[in-house]
């Protein structure tokens, strides 16, 4: 799969969410994330553009917990997060991370963790997140299953961007990781 992704650094997630709402978007989860990224002794994951990660995630609406295992490939154009994207859920978080550190691949610090509202329209999810550490940030995802698709999904992600005030030229394509651990 490709995620065409865009995130955006916003100063009220209130006023977005409710434009989003009126667009058609519906709310489907509110939820908490802890990621914890990995890389070999080399670092070779993080200098190549990719990324390692074990999410956990804690549903606040159902309470029910679950975890899987993300790879990310490199970036595939210079304006957006868009890239390959592979994961698949896990039994145990904690055991997932134990066996990565048990052949050789070390946790990056810090742990991101995000309180994430999901909203849903079709094919693309608004995620309205607050970083610990960083603040609010808008997400907008397609998933495609190909790269033909791509183009067709970023156009789709600009508009709404455009409907809610902004331009592709606003998104930020750092990595929440990589901001934290700037700060």
């Amino acid at each position: 799969m490709i995620e065409a992704e865009v995130k955006l650094p916003v100063a009220e997630l209130t006023e977005i969410k409710e434009k989003l709402l009126k667009t058609g978007f519906k709310e489907s989860a509110i939820i908490e994330e802890r990621d914890t990224y990995f890389d070999n002794k080399q670092g070779d994951i993080r200098t190549n553009g990719e990324a390692l990660r074990v999410r956990e995630t804690i549903d606040h609406q159902t309470g029910k917990s679950r975890a899987q295992i993300n790879f990310k490939g490199k970036k595939l154009d210079t304006c957006t997060m868009t890239r390959q994207e592979l994961e698949t859920g896990v039994e145990d978080g904690e055991i997932c991370k134990n066996i990565l550190r048990a052949i050789g691949y070390a946790p990056a610090a810090p742990e991101v963790i995000k309180d994430r509202t999901m909203l849903q329209n079709g094919s693309v999810t608004a995620c309205l997140d607050y970083v610990h550490g960083l603040g609010e940030f808008l997400e907008l995802e397609v998933l495609v299953s190909s790269e033909e698709e791509k183009d067709a999904a970023l156009t789709q992600i600009e508009n709404i961007l455009n409907s809610l005030g902004y331009q592709i030229s606003d998104t930020v394509r750092t990595s929440y990781l990589s901001m934290l651990q700037k700060r």
